[in-house]
Order: C-alpha cells, then sequence, then structure tokens
C-alpha cells in the first residue's frame, strides 16, 4: 500500500476493516492506498459472508471503500460522505496512541490461530499492539508480504501511477465495442472528400491506396486549407474551386511528392502499450493516430492485409483512464493540486498589488 511520506516515521495504528454483506472476492482500497492498490480480505470463520482484514494507519481521518466481486461498494451502516466526483465513501478516524501505554495494551487475541500481527514496512518486520477498539491484524499471507512504499513526492507518485497504468493497457482497449471507422479512397476528388469529412462530423480521416492496396496516410481539414491557398496562387480566383475539382486525392498527393517527401504515417499497432501510444502521438504531433492491425495469422507481417480498427488520441487515452478511475480520482495526488501551481499553459496568474 502507498502512505505519504512524513518528516518523521509515523505511528501506525493496526485498524480492522469489516465487511458484513457477502461476496466471492471482497478487496480494501481507501486513501491510504492511494485509491490504487487493494488489500484483499478474509472470510472470518463461522461467520457466513463476513470479511476482514487490518490495515497499519497513521492517526487522522481516512476514507475507504470496497470492492465486491469487481463493484464498488461502500457500508451504509458505517460512517460515510461523499467525495468531490459525487461518490459516496465510507471513513474512520484513527486516534494516536501514546508511545509509552501502546506497549502496554495487549493483543486482542480473538482471532484465527494462523494469523499473524506482523505488519511489513519496507520488508522490515514492526509488532505493534492494538489500542481499545482496534484488533491487530489478520491478512492473508499474499498481503502480508507486500511492502508498504512511502512516496512524498506528489507528482513523481501520480506521473508513475500513470506510466505503469497505461503500460500495463494496450491500444487495443481504446477500440469501442460498437462504432464505424471511415477510410477514404485516393481516388476521390479532394473536394467530395472534405464534404464526406463535413458530413460524418469527423476532422480527419485514413486515406486508402486501392493500386497498392495499402492505408497510406491521413487527410484533414487543414489540407483542405493548404490545398486551396497553393491552387490560389496559380489560378485566377473565379478558377480556384473548378481547378479544385479536377484533382483527386491522389494526383494532389503526387504532386506534393514531387515539392518534397511525404511524411510517413503515424500509426499503431493494437498490441502497442498506450504508454508508447502516447507517446507516438506527441513526437509525431499527431491528434489522431490510426490503429491498424497488419496481416492474419498465416503471415502477420503482410501489408496487404491492412485493417482499421479505430483512430486513437490524446483525448481518448485521458479518457480511457478517466473511465478507469472514475470512482477513486484520488488516486492521483497531482489532479487535487490548483491548476496554477502545475507547470503547464502560458498564462500567468495575475496577483492583486493592493
Amino acid at each position: 500500500m502507498f502512505l505519504h511520506q512524513q518528516s518523521t516515521t509515523p505511528q501506525l495504528i493496526p485498524t480492522r476493516f469489516l465487511w458484513r454483506y457477502g461476496g466471492n472476492q471482497v478487496f480494501l482500497c481507501g486513501s491510504f492506498t492511494r485509491w490504487v492498490d487493494t488489500v484483499p480480505m478474509q472470510t472470518v470463520e463461522g461467520s457466513p459472508g463476513l470479511y476482514s482484514c487490518v490495515v497499519s494507519l497513521p492517526p487522522g481521518y481516512h476514507q475507504y471503500k470496497f470492492i465486491v466481486d469487481g463493484e464498488w461498494r461502500h457500508d451504509e451502516a458505517q460512517a460515510c460522505l461523499p467525495d468531490p466526483m459525487g461518490n459516496v465513501n465510507n471513513w474512520i478516524f484513527v486516534k494516536a496512541v501514546d508511545a509509552q501505554s501502546a506497549g502496554q495494551v495487549p493483543l486482542n487475541l480473538n482471532r484465527p490461530s494462523n494469523t499473524s500481527n506482523v505488519n511489513f514496512v519496507r520488508g522490515e518486520e514492526h509488532k505493534r499492539s492494538a489500542p481499545d477498539g482496534d484488533t491487530d491484524m489478520e491478512t492473508s499471507s499474499s498481503a502480508a508480504e507486500s511492502s508498504m512504499l512511502i512516496i512524498g513526492d506528489e507528482v513523481s507518485f501520480t506521473r508513475q501511477k500513470v506510466a505503469e497504468f497505461l503500460s500495463s493497457h494496450t491500444a487495443y482497449e481504446l477500440v469501442p465495442d460498437s462504432g464505424k471507422v471511415i477510410i477514404l479512397d485516393t481516388q476521390l476528388r479532394i473536394q467530395t472528400a472534405f464534404h464526406a469529412l463535413y458530413e460524418q462530423g469527423i476532422p480527419a480521416a485514413p486515406l486508402w491506396d486501392s493500386v497498392r492496396r495499402q492505408i497510406c496516410g491521413m487527410i484533414s481539414a487543414s489540407d483542405f486549407i493548404d490545398a486551396i491557398n497553393k491552387i490560389r496562387l496559380s489560378s485566377a480566383k473565379s478558377q480556384i474551386f473548378e481547378e479544385l475539382d479536377a484533382h483527386t486525392i491522389a494526383t494532389w498527393r503526387a504532386r506534393k511528392a514531387s515539392q518534397s517527401p511525404l511524411k510517413k504515417l503515424v500509426w499503431l499497432a493494437p498490441e502497442e502499450n498506450l504508454k508508447n501510444a502516447a507517446l507516438i502521438c506527441l513526437k509525431g504531433n499527431c491528434s489522431l493516430v490510426p490503429i491498424i492491425a497488419i496481416g492474419g495469422k498465416s503471415n502477420e507481417n503482410d501489408k496487404s492485409d491492412m485493417r482499421l480498427l479505430h483512430l486513437a488520441s490524446l483525448s481518448a487515452i485521458l479518457s480511457f483512464l478517466s473511465r478507469h478511475f472514475k470512482s477513486s480520482m484520488v488516486a492521483f495526488p497531482l489532479l487535487a493540486r490548483p491548476l496554477d501551481s502545475l507547470p503547464i499553459g502560458t498564462w500567468q496568474v495575475s496577483k492583486d498589488k493592493n
């Protein structure tokens, strides 16, 4: 689990959490795990439907929630409050224990004999007593063996968690369950192509070269503007649209290629992880990048078999990230900081001199 780093080692109080409403798999998640990591809860022997775990927490207020069979749940019988995103979370206040008296409080022995009161912090064993009202830790061996990671820099922490998340998911996960993709043949006239973009309400579309049977590039509104500007310099004003209508996408691309090399197509394979996908969008300065599956089972490198699956974008990656953490946006501490404290944008906050 993940705790905010303090200037001194914080006092950790073993605190029991209970889920009384059954389920096949139950996990605990909360502000003390940055809403990212989860703590498995174990069934209590002789109490069907009751799950329990104990987590060592620093004194103070903490919010938490349960994940029951993959669904976020809160305990309506316990204290709860809404977060800024409109989600309802349980909360608990952990009292500090006097260091001198803490060692005199006996451990609660009302637990199965196969459990342990050993917490693991940075790989070291710390045996702690539980104050009145709290019980010692009851966790599975897998949970006990996981070390706590103390991280203080919220920016670095958020960057690390985003990078880990994006690295573990692929571009294929951006493809919706249902939808449509628009691809334009290079034999279309330029004016017809841009009417198609307008009617479909899309800013850009991939191009299909029917001769080479490949996706060869992208076309966008900026290409249309570029074509008009270049024709305007060499034709009378009244003939601009006539000449524009005389060009197909293929002939216009050939004309541009004779002047300077065309840009290479920037694309993503479905198995590309989302971290690399974001970097490809940024480095290529691309607002939309096609996700293309190449080849089949017989020949995975057969470029004559190119299938357009979807168009990826940075906004689509951010939406995917947001959907995954919609119930726990506080998993990213950076998002809780004021906008003017972040080194983004070109604006500056004006300060009142009075």
